[in-house]
């Protein structure tokens, strides 16, 4: 397998928000703020390459729609969840209370896709089409780094699973 397959990838981004929420923790002021507000908007780049790119292809395995409107839903919980972070004052219990929700809004989503969506989508999908589309997911980030050119909206089902993600070369 692939560093650059799309599994891998996302795997490895779920490691960094793990990382990226522990090290909140640690910080203050404006270096509290701004690795918030770098985690808030890597958060929603992560969901909407999902939508765009994952889950429109998981969506037409067996039980993927289920899945995929369950992964949906829960990203639609974490944009909630990050933007209830923002409604408080930075640094304050309730600031606080708001972060380890989102946390575990979060973890909680990445464990479910880590346990039952990876495995069935790796079986039914081949090593090539999840390369093609980890180079997809690169291209994704690059575009919108910073969450550039994101709504921060909530998905929606039927959108996601209408999306048609080409297999092949990811430059077509």
């Amino acid at each position: 397998m692939s560093d650059f397959e799309i599994t891998a990838l996302v795997l490895a981004e779920h490691e960094i928000f793990r990382r990226d929420f522990a090290a909140l923790d640690d910080l203050s002021g404006e270096d509290l703020a701004a690795a918030w507000e770098a985690l808030h908007a890597r958060l929603e780049v992560h969901a909407v390459a999902e939508e765009q790119l994952f889950y429109p292809l998981l969506a037409q395995e067996a039980d993927g729609e289920e899945e995929t409107a369950e992964g949906v839903h829960d990203h639609n919980e974490i944009r909630h969840a990050a933007a209830a972070v923002g409604e408080q004052e930075l640094g304050s219990d309730a600031w606080w209370e708001a972060v380890r929700n989102a946390r575990q809004v979060n973890a909680d989503h990445m464990a479910e896709e880590e346990t039952d969506f990876f495995p069935p989508f790796k079986d039914a999908v081949d090593d090539e089409q999840r390369e093609a589309l980890g180079m997809r997911w690169l291209a994704f980030h690059d575009e919108h780094e910073e969450a550039e050119g994101l709504s921060g909206a909530d998905a929606k089902v039927a959108e996601v699973v209408a999306i048609e993600v080409p297999e092949g070369d990811p430059t077509v």
